[in-house]
């Protein structure tokens, strides 16, 4: 597929912003030799514009903690995506009008805008979120699948829907831990160090540790760690930054 340049030009600019004052929460990871074999950061040049307010008046943002991404496919499925973001809202959910077009499993490729004609007529590939609860939820259990017993980096699970991420076809299973890190005192957030581990489901062999720092002001990470996701059974998707201005894509093409 050979991308297309220009973004829409949009009749409603005036009543358009850039992401603002958000949430407060972000995430950043380290990219380590052993990260970068499988993962890349993909960044979005011109962050995520959406109206100033919902219909009912409050403040509309693009942030880490309650937003979310879309990926959509033109035609058939293949390594390039187009990917929007969006607020959802207990009424209706609220999308940002400005999209991208970008190639996950390249990271090298340029991260190219979209128009919205291509963006209306793309299909949608659902962000997969399959995860192993607990009731209640202690530090000290963990999971198991395929008769093995995978086991957490952090100190103790973030919650319940966070805790796993199996992918669709159940070949990867990604656990999301946490341990407190204190508070910032340049701006008294929370901080906390994030473990994401990624073992071969089928084998019980961890590929790989992802470690991440986040602050906010919530007490755990949720929001960030929930809305982490599998698209399609090759990609896991970590969103990062305050307004979601980047995200971590891991490529899982074929087993090592």
């Amino acid at each position: 597929m050979r991308p297309k340049l220009g973004f829409s030009i949009l009749a409603v600019a005036l009543s358009c912003c850039l992401a603002g004052a958000g949430s407060g929460d972000t995430l950043e990871v380290k990219l380590t030799p052993a990260v970068r074999k499988y993962c890349h950061i993909v960044g979005f040049p011109q962050d995520w514009k959406i109206q100033r307010f919902d219909d009912l008046g409050q403040r509309l943002t693009i942030d880490l903690h309650y937003s979310d991404y879309e990926f959509r496919v033109e035609g058939t499925l293949g390594t390039w995506f187009l990917v929007g973001a969006f607020a959802p809202k207990v009424d209706h959910r609220y999308d940002a009008v400005n999209h991208y077009r970008v190639r996950l499993s390249d990271a090298t490729a340029s991260v190219l805008p979209a128009n919205m004609e291509d963006w209306k007529t793309a299909t949608v590939v659902p962000l997969v979120r399959k995860f192993q609860a607990f009731s209640p939820l202690t530090n000290e259990q963990q999971i198991v699948f395929n008769r093995f017993r995978f086991a957490k980096s952090g100190a103790r699970w973030s919650n319940p829907s966070s805790v796993s991420r199996l992918s669709p076809d159940s070949a990867w299973l990604v656990l999301q831990s946490i341990t407190d890190a204190g508070t910032s005192k340049l701006t008294q957030r929370s901080l906390y160090k994030v473990f994401l581990d990624v073992f071969n489901a089928d084998s019980e062999e961890k590929v790989l540790t992802i470690e991440g720092m986040y602050t906010g002001y919530d007490n755990v990470p949720s929001g960030s760690l929930a809305t982490a996701a599998w698209l399609t059974e090759r990609y896991f998707i970590v969103p990062l930054g305050e307004h979601r201005e980047r995200c971590l894509v891991c490529d899982f093409a074929a087993k090592p």
